[in-house]
């Protein structure tokens, strides 16, 4: 796995992170994963907006049904249709084991153009039927540490038989010991059917430490592969 990841790290450095062969290679990457971790269906969107698109990817699941171990994965593409030097990627790989209920303590690497750095967290996790509901601070192990906070919630109440609405915000705060770094807002609004989410899409992104919101609005369609 970690042969695969600095074979990705070389090749984006020498194609300069070119949209589709990146996009490729990194759902290669998910695909091998799925596959050690019980073959399971991974949650896959994509945004297209009015500035620039992402592709987000999530995968959290224990290695057996009775296991307190299990492996955390996401990743997020940003890319920009003009300036490719504004593309930027996160990828997380974590292993996990549950405390408490719903509780995890999780260790890992986060891999981005800045490169590798071991990582440590928590997680809290809440996911039934309708809400899926997770908040999960880490820091990078590092001489000038840098943090970060994840929220993600999501709801999908039923509208009928066939439809439910189906809502999501991401929630994103980086940051060092001089201020922030990247935060990001990422707002879902639309409908589910036949397990297919699609809907508008609202991105608002703040970078420095004096920042200032960039926007993105656009459509999104969200699918489980594999």
């Amino acid at each position: 796995m970690f042969s695969l990841i600095i074979d990705l790290q070389k090749y984006l450095k020498i194609n300069k992170m070119k949209l589709f062969k990146t996009t490729g290679s990194i759902i290669l990457f998910f695909h091998l994963i799925g596959t050690q971790v019980k073959a399971q269906p991974i949650p896959v969107e994509l945004m297209m907006g009015n500035k620039y698109g992402t592709v987000n990817v999530s995968l959290s699941r224990n290695f057996s049904q009775t296991s307190k171990l299990g492996f955390f994965h996401m990743n997020t593409v940003q890319f920009d249709y003009k300036d490719e030097q504004k593309n930027s990627f996160l990828l997380q790989d974590l292993v996990y084991v549950e405390t408490f209920k719903n509780l995890r303590v999780a260790a890992g690497v986060v891999y981005s153009k800045g490169g590798f750095n071991t990582t440590a967290g928590l997680q809290y996790v809440y996911s039934g039927k309708k809400l899926l509901f997770l908040c999960a601070p880490r820091v990078n192990i590092e001489s000038d540490p840098s943090y970060d906070l994840m929220t993600i919630i999501q709801y999908k109440p039923d509208i009928n038989e066939r439809v439910k609405l189906f809502t999501r915000t991401q929630m994103l705060n980086l940051f060092d010991s001089s201020g922030n770094i990247k935060s990001y807002q990422w707002i879902r609004l639309g409908l589910e059917i036949n397990g297919i989410q699609f809907g508008v899409a609202a991105n608002f992104d703040e970078y420095g430490p004096s920042p200032s919101v960039e926007s993105s609005f656009g459509l999104f369609l969200r699918k489980e592969i594999f």
